[in-house]
């Protein structure tokens, strides 16, 4: 196995300012509908089932860096199968000239792809890993985490690899968090042709209910992010009625403040042992179940 490759390289890099510029709220490879092989970007959709369906919204928001604007992370949100996925590129690839974000944004197209030959209702996402990860030839590595709502059972499955990742919630509260695959501080498992492949994948397959909120994100997100904080947000969306869109917004805000404060406590400052935040591209992902 080649060396590991950090995906905490690149701490010291700043974004170009402490406000929360609305211009840079990037939603890359947010394929809401996904019909005849013809993406569609759309911020906010119903995912229509027997019992439950999924309204999502999303938001991405790029590490401030003009020689890679699109950042490392990357998104997909597919209506028709009722599946969403997250990845964030390695960025120690820099230091070989390797742009790790075109990984990771090919990774989650073959994941959209992979999952349209899935069968309805039954997505396998390890399966849609495995695929995509086959068909992803770019160099560079990616975390990735791929999660799907089965329309007859009323579960989400999902298949994670790396140190992306998700919250469940029911009446504010977290009930479940991912676990995070690693092997030491700052080297997540990575799906790349020289790391990791999806065999590594931890699988998970967990019951929702009606108002339950799932919460996705990469790692700009979850260092910066503590769950106290989340459920904090999370209540005062469900007192304020948000849109799921307006609940990623409000998620990505915070995570973007807590990056930037040299002094947050912060997993990522307890992690590393050192204080403040991550600066790191945010992806954020929402999903409430009807």
């Amino acid at each position: 196995m080649a060396a590991c490759i950090s995906s905490s390289i690149g701490h010291d890099d700043q974004y170009s300012s402490n406000k929360f510029d609305e211009s840079r709220c990037k939603r890359y490879f947010d394929f809401s509908s996904y019909e005849n092989n013809d993406p569609l970007v759309n911020n906010v959709l119903s995912i229509k089932l027997a019992c439950l369906k999924m309204v999502v919204g999303s938001l991405y928001l790029a590490k401030d860096n003009p020689k890679k604007p699109l950042g490392d992370d990357a998104h997909f949100i597919y209506e028709y199968y009722q599946t969403i996925g997250v990845a964030d590129g390695v960025g120690g690839w820099a230091k070989k000239g390797i742009d790790a974000g075109i990984y990771a944004r090919e990774l989650m197209r073959n994941s959209l792809i992979a999952t349209n030959n899935e069968p309805k209702g039954h997505v396998n996402p390890k399966r849609v890993l495995e695929e995509a990860y086959k068909n992803t030839n770019y160099e560079g590595s990616s975390t990735a985490c791929i999660i799907t709502l089965n329309s007859e059972k009323n579960t989400i499955r999902a298949a994670n690899v790396g140190d992306s990742g998700f919250f469940l919630l029911r009446k504010g509260k977290i009930i479940y968090k991912s676990s995070i695959q690693q092997r030491g501080f700052g080297c997540p498992y990575q799906l790349g042709k020289c790391n990791d492949n999806p065999s590594v994948a931890k699988e998970m397959e967990l019951t929702v209910k009606k108002d339950d909120i799932l919460i996705v994100g990469t790692d700009g997100m979850l260092d910066n992010m503590n769950q106290s904080e989340i459920e904090k947000i999370v209540r005062r969306a469900i007192d304020d009625k948000l849109k799921a869109e307006e609940l990623a917004r409000k998620i990505g805000k915070l995570a973007l403040y807590n990056s930037l404060d040299r002094f947050a406590d912060t997993p990522f400052a307890r992690a590393s042992r050192r204080k403040g935040g991550k600066v790191d591209d945010i992806t954020v992902i929402v999903a409430y179940f009807q």
